[in-house]
């Protein structure tokens, strides 16, 4: 490994201006290691050779995070205030352009832009995410990247919220929503009454190993629906036959299908090779049919996904849209599989009575807190 490496990851320029040009000459660096990489893997090579190349790859990538933070660091202390027109306008007026006599600001002769400065104060403030995310990536054989330390930035400031959710569920007030700690299946069939639920909202998970869930669902729904409750599913579109006809054991009639797009987001199908852009969602009737109230559209648009407190989560703006379709002010929802709590806090938001389950712990605790959080926003 070339000795200036070390020394430079020992002892990083000390100036803004240093730091910058440090971390674009190495970028230079790094991009042309991965193409002699590529090479290397192309040719044959001797694995020696190609260990080489990305350790030194891996090595330089350590470094240019590093000087990336200190950048950062030496950013968070130059003054926020903007800069001032100097003709054309009015006295005191402020601005940000840097062209028509405008003076600059010291944040503005740093040459860096406002969407670099904020990814490398990011770096400043999470040193333990880059060390951990090298030392992640090294074992792997793969090489260190600001963006894989974003997601891991991500991803602690998600378990802690995860933590700080679950201390506040120990306060639970009687007048939240019902959230159970059971097997929806024996829930439902041995506690909950028969017709006493007007209307299932819920999103299964959507694997293969789960798709007797539906067939338990239909069974289910058949049992505590109320005559003409709906049931609405999330579904794979890959398993979309065997979910409808698991759906249909038990007498449910298949109603029609909801589209909710994908904002900003697609699903990867490598079964088929797609890219999905919108999530299918089936909706089932318990005989006799009819009509929901009012004339809707079969479309929902969603804002994106929601990941943050379980990893099938889906976005609050589309179950607001499947209450607003298909429900009406105080009937009885059940969620069978609650994950997060989000069709609870839509059943809140819109007026709506809901019972919801899950057979992980973790999960109620955090649909509990959730739930209340809500409903302090509400009062």
């Amino acid at each position: 490994m070339p000795n200036e490496l070390v020394v430079r990851k020992e002892n990083l320029p000390a100036t803004i201006e240093e730091l910058k040009k440090f971390v674009i000459v190495t970028k230079k660096r790094i991009e042309a290691h991965k193409v002699q990489i590529d090479a290397i893997k192309r040719l044959g090579l001797s694995k020696s050779v190609y260990d080489r190349k990305m350790k030194e790859t891996q090595y330089m990538s350590e470094v240019v995070l590093y000087a990336e933070a200190k950048m950062g660091k030496l950013l968070k202390d130059i003054p926020r205030n903007k800069g001032v027109g100097s003709g054309g306008g009015k006295k005191g007026k402020m601005s940000l352009s840097s062209t028509g006599g405008t003076k600059s600001t010291p944040l503005q002769k740093t040459g860096i832009g406002k969407t670099d400065r904020m990814r490398a104060e990011i770096l400043a403030n999470n040193e333990d995410a880059i060390e951990e995310v090298v030392e992640e990536e090294i074992s792997k054989g793969n090489i260190p990247t600001r963006e894989k330390v974003f997601r891991k930035v991500r991803e602690n400031e998600v378990v802690k919220y995860r933590e700080a959710l679950k201390k506040r569920a120990k306060t639970y007030e009687k007048e939240l929503p019902l959230v159970v700690h059971d097997d929806f299946y024996e829930y439902c069939m041995n506690t909950i009454k028969p017709n006493s639920i007007d209307h299932i909202i819920t999103d299964p998970p959507y694997p293969a190993k789960y798709l007797y869930l539906y067939s338990q669902l239909g069974e289910v729904a058949q049992r505590v629906l109320k005559p003409s409750g709906f049931c609405m599913t999330y579904a794979g579109t890959y398993y979309l036959k065997e979910v409808i006809n698991r759906m249909s054991e038990h007498d449910l009639e298949y109603y029609w299908q909801i589209c909710m797009r994908l904002a900003g987001a697609v699903a990867k199908v490598y079964q088929r090779n797609i890219y999905q852009g919108f999530r299918g969602i089936l909706i089932f009737q318990k005989k006799p049919i009819k009509k929901q109230r009012l004339m809707i559209s079969d479309y929902i648009e969603s804002p994106g996904r929601e990941k943050e407190l379980h990893q099938w989560q889906q976005s609050l703006h589309g179950f607001i849209g499947l209450l607003e379709k298909f429900t009406e002010p105080n009937q009885i929802v059940l969620e069978p599989f609650a994950g997060s709590g989000t069709v609870g806090v839509a059943c809140m938001k819109m007026s709506r009575k809901c019972i919801l389950i899950d057979n992980d712990i973790e999960s109620v605790k955090i649909t509990k807190a959730r739930l209340r959080e809500t409903w302090k926003e509400m009062k």
